[in-house]
Formats: C-alpha cells, sequence, structure tokens
C-alpha cells in the first residue's frame, strides 16, 4: 500500500471518521500485528501513533492522506474489510487473536467444583462470555455449604468484589444462578437486596466470611468462574440472563458513580448516587432551559444530570457514552421506579486532573 495509486485508493475509502482495520496491538510479541497473520512494517504515508496492551488501529483521513489512528479495542467504530480471492473466506473457528494477555487465575477446589479468579477486569456480561467459553459458567456457590468450603472459597477472594453467577433476573423478578442449575443459596451467604440491572459481586473483609454485594453489571470487576466436570463447558447459545424489564427504549446518558445535578428556577439540588444505592432526584416543577439543552413540554418535570466517570486515557467519552448512558440509566430505574424518563446526552467535560 506505498504506491501513490494503492494510496490514492485507500484515500477514497477514508474519512475524518476512524474506522477499525486488521492491525492490533500482539501481546504475544509485544507488538503490532495484522489480524491476517502478514507481517507488519510500517508505512511511508503515516505516522505511527502510540499501541500499548488493548489498543487497536483505525484509518482516518484529514488530508490529502490516509492516517492510522489508535483506539481502545472495545470502542465501538466503523470498519473496513477486504477479500482477497487467494484466501477466500475465513471460517468462525480459527485462533483467537491476542490484543490482551490472558488472565492469570488462582484456583482452589471444592466437592467437584474447581472455583478460579482472573483479576483481569470486566463487565457481568462479558465474564459470563469468558466463563463459559472457557470454562463451566461464573461461580455457582449452591454446592459451597460448610465451614471447610467456605474457608477454602476465601482464600481466592478479596476486598475487591470479583463477580460471581448471581443476578436478579428482570424476567422472572427473583435471584437467580447463571449457570441455570438451580436457585437455592447458601444460608451463610449474605445476599443483599438486589434489583434490575444489579448483579452479585464477591469480597472478603478482614477476617470475615465471604460475603455478597450488589454492584451495577456493567461496572469492571474481577470475576470467578468455575468448572463442573458434570456440566462441561457451556454452548455460545447457553443461558443469555433478563437484565432489563420490558419498558419503553430511554434515548441518552452521561458517565460511574453518578454526581446527580437538577437545575431550574433559580435554584438547584445537587446529590451524590452510587450504581447500587440511588437516591431519589429532586427537580424543580418549572424548570428553565439551559444551553442547547431543549426546553420541556408543558407539564414534564426537567432536570440537568452530571456524573464522573473515570476512563483510560485513551478512550474518548464519546466512544463509551453508550455504556455511560446504560450505567446512569439503572440508577434512575433503581431511583424513580416505574415512573418514565428520557435521557438526552448533552456532552461532557474532562477534568485532567
Amino acid at each position: 500500500m506505498n504506491s501513490v495509486s494503492s494510496i490514492s485508493s485507500l484515500y477514497s475509502l477514508t474519512s475524518s471518521t476512524e474506522a477499525w482495520i486488521g492491525l492490533f496491538f500482539d501481546v504475544r510479541v509485544r507488538g503490532l500485528s495484522w489480524s491476517s497473520g502478514s507481517t507488519f512494517a510500517a508505512p511511508v504515508w503515516s505516522s505511527l501513533p502510540v499501541f500499548a496492551e488493548g489498543v487497536c488501529a483505525t484509518l482516518y483521513s484529514v488530508s490529502v492522506f490516509p492516517n492510522l489512528g489508535a483506539a481502545s479495542c472495545t470502542a465501538q467504530k466503523p470498519f473496513i474489510c477486504y477479500y482477497d480471492p487467494a484466501v477466500g473466506h475465513r471460517t468462525p473457528t480459527e485462533p483467537a487473536l491476542s490484543p490482551t494477555t490472558s488472565p492469570k487465575p488462582a484456583v482452589v477446589q471444592i466437592g467437584r467444583q474447581t472455583f478460579m479468579r482472573f483479576d483481569q477486569e470486566m463487565t457481568w456480561p462479558e465474564a459470563l462470555r469468558y466463563c463459559h467459553s472457557h470454562h463451566t459458567d461464573l461461580a455457582d456457590l449452591q454446592m459451597v455449604t460448610d465451614e471447610a468450603g467456605k474457608e477454602a472459597l476465601k482464600s481466592i477472594t478479596s476486598e475487591t468484589e470479583a463477580w460471581i453467577g448471581l443476578y436478579f433476573d428482570a424476567t422472572s423478578g427473583s435471584l437467580s444462578w447463571s449457570s441455570n442449575l438451580g436457585a437455592s443459596i447458601p444460608t451463610w451467604l449474605q445476599v443483599p437486596e438486589l434489583g434490575t440491572g444489579l448483579c452479585a459481586g464477591l469480597r472478603t473483609y478482614a477476617r470475615y466470611s465471604p460475603r455478597v454485594y450488589s454492584l451495577a453489571c456493567s461496572s469492571l470487576r474481577p470475576f470467578i468462574c468455575f468448572y463442573d466436570p458434570s456440566v462441561g463447558h457451556r454452548e455460545s447459545t447457553a443461558l443469555q440472563p433478563s437484565f432489563h424489564a420490558p419498558s419503553s427504549e430511554v434515548a441518552a446518558e452521561t458517565m460511574r458513580r453518578p454526581t446527580v445535578t437538577t437545575e431550574g428556577s433559580g435554584s438547584a439540588v445537587r446529590e451524590t448516587a452510587a450504581p447500587t444505592q440511588a437516591q431519589r432526584v429532586s427537580s424543580p416543577e418549572h424548570p428553565e432551559s439551559k444551553g442547547k439543552t431543549p426546553a420541556p413540554a408543558s407539564g414534564q418535570v426537567f432536570g440537568i444530570l452530571k456524573a464522573d466517570f473515570t476512563i483510560p486515557a485513551l478512550l474518548d467519552p464519546e466512544d463509551v457514552k453508550d455504556q455511560f448512558l446504560s450505567e446512569i440509566r439503572e440508577v434512575l430505574k433503581l431511583t424513580l421506579g416505574h415512573e418514565q424518563f428520557r435521557l438526552k446526552w448533552v456532552g461532557f467535560e474532562v477534568n485532567k486532573k
């Protein structure tokens, strides 16, 4: 792709919006690799951005030449495919690429089941998919009923919550295990009240027994898988948990451990709400619109929500606003109950401290 004609053809595919290409930072070689398996050589038409673990390449244009960009591999972007008749179509069973280091587990055997803790942080659904692919499921603790089992489990927990397979099933309105192997909860396992969009994290404080904490399922946490030889590995089509009760779609969002600000008519109410313990949002009855935010229709309550999130420096907040929206939406559902609401993403400010 270094000839003038090739560069011109490549430029015709690009726009100012970054699109994924097959170049990524391969943790196996600690350098750049093409997903096709070809050897990477730096192009003459673009400088190389900084790449690191978990970073993949994009292609875009801002002038007369195409440019290489870099972004978190988990960001949502357009993409550019290619077809080579000498190679044909690829099969989905080919080896997975390695944009991140494989998590290394701490392991303990309890009865016939093997429990493994992974310190790579994922959301609950991501952890569930990983456990399905490599083990049996996220940890199901129904068989951990005696003191010895409880102490063994304690050996792979820490003061940071790690996902287990317990979650609130919005369809049934009750707690469920993602393994679908039953619904009992050991008497020693203290479980707080969980609601829609909340999943269970297990942690141990000081010398006490492990206990469950409720967290927004979209939070990033370590996780604990288990393997049961009588069940084996799960198929990719296994249980897809239901987190959300049927409701009309909400349009918008902002950012994790939200600070909620409501403004209007010369008064302001400021509250702090954590994802698992949301507080009711107070709003004036006759608010005023601000900036580009549209004025509410007559009779509607209107407020401005602000929330604080910490994200990697490489990420653009616009790229992860859907995740932000999901988290703030779950907090508001817990806060407002069955009341209908609509969110609109207005923008963001970067705090560089």
